[in-house]
């Protein structure tokens, strides 16, 4: 899970979300019409999708896991208990179904304040909540909002710990091909390396492989010729 920023709506579709809303408000039973209406859609979730889709990490990959590909349009207030919030575009996330449906499904831990105590990617900056152990691919919780969000969302089913203990093994590898491509000059070669990194599922473990690298134990953590790379070509870490 990385940190994602949220694209605009064109002024239609924002009307569009608006209206839907004032109707939900104004029903007798918000919950009822609110799934109601959800059922309808209409052509202004074509956009809606559109733009999650490119929000969306890696190659539109579910913005919980980072693993499968987003299917499913989530709703992060839940709308059978937040109807005022099913039509709302800063309530929706893109998910895979398995995350969406066999994960979270209504569960929404708050605090006592009323706030979630889950992760929103759009707003809150995941590496402030989880750590990453890029040997085992685990996430540990640094906040209350982290162990929730490891919970509710499945983060630590193996699968996923898998994938991105492998992701942290690949970025090693592909540093070193970049290193090689830009040193023979093959500018090409080396535009694709840093294509793949950016569009690689897992792509979140980039951030966490960069926060390691300023760490006392970098030496232990990652490769030398990794660091060397990394210190020779500055520009890497902000490829995401």
């Amino acid at each position: 899970m990385r940190r994602l920023s949220r694209e605009p709506l064109s002024s239609e579709a924002m009307h569009f979300l608006a209206e839907r809303t004032q109707k939900v408000m104004a029903a007798a039973d918000p919950s009822a019409e609110a799934r109601r209406l959800w059922e309808q859609k209409g052509r202004a979730f074509d956009e809606i999708r559109a733009a999650l889709e490119v929000m969306a990490s890696g190659r539109e990959r579910c913005m919980y896991c980072e693993d499968s590909a987003g299917t499913d349009i989530e709703h992060f207030w839940p709308k059978a208990d937040y109807p005022q919030k099913a039509f709302t575009w800063t309530n929706y996330l893109l998910a895979c179904s398995t995350c969406n449906s066999n994960h979270k499904r209504e569960q929404f831990p708050r605090d006592a304040s009323g706030l979630p105590l889950l992760i929103d990617p759009t707003v809150d900056e995941p590496r402030e909540h989880l750590r990453l152990s890029g040997s085992t691919g685990k996430f540990t919780h640094r906040t209350p909002k982290g162990v929730q969000s490891i919970e509710v969302f499945g983060l630590g089913r193996g699968i996923l710990e898998k994938g991105r203990q492998d992701a942290w093994d690949a970025l090693q590898g592909f540093l070193v091909a970049y290193d090689v491509a830009c040193s023979r000059q093959q500018w090409k070669r080396a535009r694709a390396v840093q294509r793949i990194v950016c569009r690689h599922p897992f792509a979140s473990v980039f951030g966490w492989f960069m926060e390691a690298t300023k760490s006392p134990a970098a030496g232990i953590l990652i490769d030398g010729h990794c660091l060397a790379v990394l210190a020779k070509y500055p520009d890497i870490q902000h490829w995401l």
